[in-house]
């Protein structure tokens, strides 16, 4: 079975996130489908930093790589904007794939990729290309090239659609919707979409049971790690009190 295919087992089926290795070997150990290897938490885990835009394709892929030899489920990868232009991301696409990548997660905003709420967004045209390039550079023809979809707040729920239907039409396999309400989250599970679904889940945020056929499930992008950071927090003043 595909993990798409495992997601869709449970009604809010959740990827988790993480950017240091002590989480990604309790990850590898538990019940997870999948590990997502954050550019963003990798980005704070090795420089202290929270804007994954200052990390190198060379530091995030020597990084993946080194981690991924303890992975025991599929592990999702970081392309990021793809790193620069469509040529770009086709040799970026290369390394995160020697790195033991199944799954590239690419998003549609514009390069350096910012962690913010309302981040520009690329061109469809771009975005096509960078799909198409990151697909070109891959061998392995089980690899897969997710997108991940983050200006709702300016192209809008039909901008959305559209941009699904390029990305299906470009070779993407799964769209990943970020920057939403729960309003927008029901409406485009329920709309006739080309791909899959998926729904990010950050800090704060509750994974809810969305009752539609083509919603598989959550990418974690922080819940996780911000639920360890205050039991770090905890445990630092009971130490330190």
């Amino acid at each position: 079975m595909t993990l798409l295919a495992d997601l869709k087992q449970a009604p809010a089926a959740i990827i988790p996130a993480c950017g240091d290795g002590h989480t990604f070997q309790m990850l590898a150990n538990s019940k997870a489908p999948a590990i997502f290897l954050s550019g963003q938490l990798t980005t704070d885990h090795l420089i202290a930093e929270g804007d994954q835009g200052l990390l190198s394709i060379t530091e995030y892929k020597n990084y993946a790589f080194s981690l991924g030899l303890k992975k025991a489920q599929p592990l999702l990868l970081d392309l990021q904007s793809g790193f620069g232009n469509p040529l770009n991301t086709y040799y970026a696409a290369k390394e995160l794939e020697r790195s033991g990548a199944d799954i590239m997660i690419l998003s549609d905003q514009k390069y350096p990729a910012h962690n913010t709420d309302q981040p520009a967004t690329t061109t469809a045209e771009d975005f096509i290309g960078k799909i198409r390039a990151g697909l070109d550079g891959i061998e392995n023809s089980d690899i897969e090239i997710w997108a991940r979809l983050e200006g709702l707040h300016e192209y809008g729920l039909e901008g959305f659609k559209g941009r699904a239907r390029y990305a299906y039409n470009a070779g993407a396999k799964a769209i990943i919707l970020d920057h939403y309400t729960d309003a927008d989250l029901e409406t485009l599970a329920k709309a006739d979409l080309p791909l899959p679904l998926l729904a990010t889940l950050k800090a704060g945020q509750t994974a809810k049971a969305i009752d539609a056929d083509n919603f598989y499930g959550y990418l974690d992008l922080g819940h996780l790690d911000f639920a360890a950071h205050k039991a770090l927090e905890t445990a630092m003043a009971d130490l330190l009190k």
